[in-house]
């Protein structure tokens, strides 16, 4: 005999908690869906509003969003239940002036706030948002911030308001001693910075040679001068971050780059970080890395910046154009550093160098061919044969004729 299985019977409680339940999560669903604009038409959006019961005043409306420091690495249930406590905060404080619908995200709560002429003025009610925001810190540890769009008066601009509540409290996260920023303030910044040439080189170029005292201080110094008044767009801040890191896996060989773990990839962990301190650090670090793994091959494969210029110099002697200038630019950097540099490691000056290497060329010039000195100073890239001799005789003790005529005599004896 076969048992009957027994019936599942729901209560209308249970059944209408489902209910509110489901449509909370559509509700929340479909606010991210607009906000993040991947629904487009209008008419469907307002049919789905109407129904959802979300109301959005065509006079005004703002996105708040608030962020948790860390909540996106870590969903844990003290986060997530700081979270449910600094919504039901900020809520309580904007529902006494204002109606609103809030949409949560991972680590993230958007909150769209109804406006018009008889509300109060949002920067009003800051003293009491960072009140919200010191209790959910005491009290959890866990800090969060606030970013704060534009008013808008057409639910097609949902998705502008977002990116703008989006920027300021990317802005906020940045500088970590600011809890709410308004996009009003994100615009005034500057979308400018300064990482010149000379800079970026100077950062490869002892990167190369392992100086990790100076290439951090270079870090620092480009750092500091862009984000010190915290007068730079927080888009333009993360290009500046990206462009040194850029230079710092330029001084590293290709290989040696390519085959770090994933984990290790600066470009991979500059990508989780927003704030502007810990983006400082993983420069460092990298550079760090970078410096000592250069170190460690310098026994292979020393590297220094006197190799590459004369050999540029061998391959170009013959130029007339050549000269300190022009090693300048091909070496991205203003030609008195360069010659300091070079002179550092070599004691002698470009010049010289430049000078010394088309004697060099000259001397088999003038043993193996019957060119004129004046033939010869052109195809070795001297203009002028008076100084191009007055060169040869201070390096060799001999002018060029002398030189010929004496390796000639030399020749002659030891053939026959």
């Amino acid at each position: 005999m076969k048992r009957k299985k027994p019936k599942i019977r729901y209560s209308k409680e249970k059944m209408r908690k489902d209910l509110i339940q489901q449509k909370k999560t559509l509700k929340n669903n479909f606010l991210l869906y607009v906000m993040r604009g991947d629904v487009k038409d209008l008419k469907y959006i307002e049919e789905n509003f109407e129904q959802l019961g979300i109301f959005i005043n065509q006079n005004g409306f703002q996105i708040i969003t608030i962020e948790f420091d860390g909540a996106a690495e870590d969903r844990n249930s003290e986060i997530i239940s700081s979270q449910f406590i600094i919504k039901n905060r900020v809520e309580e404080i904007l529902s006494t002036y204002y109606s609103l619908q809030s949409a949560e995200l991972q680590h993230r709560i958007s909150i769209i706030i109804n406006t018009d002429e008889n509300s109060i003025i949002i920067k009003e009610l800051q003293s009491h948002l960072q009140e919200a925001i010191e209790f959910i810190y005491h009290d959890h540890g866990i800090r969060c911030f606030i970013g704060i769009s534009h008013i808008h008066n057409n639910i097609g601009k949902i998705p502008d308001a977002y990116t703008e509540s989006l920027e300021a409290v990317t802005n906020a996260t940045m500088q970590k001693d600011k809890n709410i920023s308004y996009v009003e303030d994100v615009e005034k910044l500057s979308n400018q910075y300064d990482f010149t040439i000379e800079s970026e080189s100077r950062l490869i170029n002892y990167i190369k040679t392992g100086n990790k005292e100076q290439a951090f201080h270079i870090i620092e110094e480009v750092v500091c001068e862009n984000t010190k008044n915290h007068n730079l767009r927080i888009g333009y801040v993360q290009c500046l971050m990206f462009d040194i890191m850029g230079a710092i896996i330029r001084s590293v060989k290709e290989k040696d780059f390519s085959s770090m773990p994933v984990e290790k990839d600066p470009i991979r962990i500059m990508k989780e970080y927003t704030n502007i301190v810990e983006m400082k650090q993983i420069l460092l670090n990298f550079c760090s890395y970078a410096c000592e793994l250069n170190l460690s091959q310098k026994e292979m494969q020393k590297y220094s910046i006197e190799e590459d210029i004369n050999q540029y110099i061998k391959e170009n002697y013959f130029n007339p154009d050549l000269n300190v200038a022009m090693l300048g630019e091909i070496f991205h950097l203003t030609p008195a550093y360069l010659s300091k540099i070079y002179k550092s490691e070599t004691g002698n000056s470009l010049l010289y160098a430049i000078n010394s290497i088309r004697i060099e060329a000259s001397k088999k010039l003038l043993v193996e061919t019957d060119l004129s000195v004046n033939q010869i100073s052109l195809l070795v890239g001297s203009l002028y044969c008076n100084a191009f001799i007055r060169f040869f005789k201070k390096q060799t003790g001999l002018t060029p004729g002398q030189y010929k005529n004496l390796n000639k005599k030399q020749k002659k004896t030891f053939d026959e």
